[in-house]
């Protein structure tokens, strides 16, 4: 069976950690039967889709964000996302060299509600640098996109950089992988859970991925402190960029030195930690 991956490429998202996080989670819990695990701040996916893809059944999932991803997990949890009105949007990509201006443009169109969530996974795929997109009074906003690069005879890097991260097409394929395999199947709140009452239960197992401290924020804040004051019963899993007071820290992934397209070194990447709190 295909592993199911995250639609879109997306900044703070854990597709390239998510196993070793998993891992932590899943040997931490073997021996509780009984629970489901509330995926807050859930994004792109990432951890839901590799518990998911270890063999956890849908149904103990639960998918929170209230982020425009999150209309998208809704969509797919209620039967009401349209792989062909999707394909239809796709096909209206022009060629590759010209993707960025046609999402720029796009982009600043007043966010049509019926095809949202559509927009939504080209645009984030076309992201300059994976950030994150959200709606604002009806308009697009954190707007800006990738160009179409090929290697000069100068240039270290030998491949060309896509405009879309992954393309149209495996994009189209990731979707449909999880439109087929969870379609009606997952628990999702769409809702800004710094207002909403979560109905849990002392075995159950929360993983919280929140907009990080001192970086790029997402459109609304998360006061995970909330959280453990409330639910200071359950076993809590937080990502952070720092190892967080009076936790257990385990450093799941050291910084990388990130460069541009043309090889010069421009800064390391967040260090990326697992809290947890028992």
């Amino acid at each position: 069976m295909t592993n199911l991956l995250p639609p879109t490429s997306y900044q703070g998202g854990k597709q390239r950690i998510s196993k070793n996080i998993v891992d932590i989670i899943l040997k931490d819990n073997e021996n509780n039967i009984d629970y489901k695990i509330y995926d807050l701040c859930c994004g792109s996916g990432a951890i839901s889709l590799e518990l998911i893809n270890r063999g956890i059944n849908p149904e103990k999932i639960v998918m929170c964000d209230m982020g425009v991803y999150g209309d998208f997990w809704d969509s797919i949890s209620k039967n009401t996302f349209n792989m062909d009105i999707f394909r239809q949007e796709l096909e209206k990509l022009p060629e590759i060299g010209s993707i960025q201006n046609y999402l720029q443009e796009l982009s600043k169109n007043k966010v049509n509600p019926n095809l949202k969530i559509y927009h939504y996974l080209l645009m984030q795929a076309g992201s300059f640098g994976s950030k994150q997109i959200w709606i604002e009074n009806d308009s697009w906003k954190n707007t800006s996109f990738r160009s179409y690069w090929k290697p000069t005879e100068t240039s270290n890097r030998k491949s060309p950089v896509n405009p879309m991260m992954p393309m149209p097409e495996t994009i189209y394929n990731r979707v449909e992988h999880i439109y087929d395999r969870l379609n009606s199947k997952i628990n999702v709140y769409n809702k800004n859970l710094n207002e909403f009452d979560l109905n849990i239960n002392k075995n159950d197992i929360i993983y919280i991925d929140p907009p990080y401290i001192n970086t790029t924020g997402y459109g609304f804040k998360f006061d995970y402190n909330m959280f453990i004051s409330k639910y200071k019963h359950n076993k809590i899993y937080i990502s952070e960029g720092i190892p967080l007071p009076n936790m257990e820290n385990i450093l799941i992934s050291k910084s990388r030195a990130k460069g541009n397209i043309n090889g010069k070194i421009n800064k390391k990447s967040t260090n990326e930690w697992l809290n947890i709190y028992f």
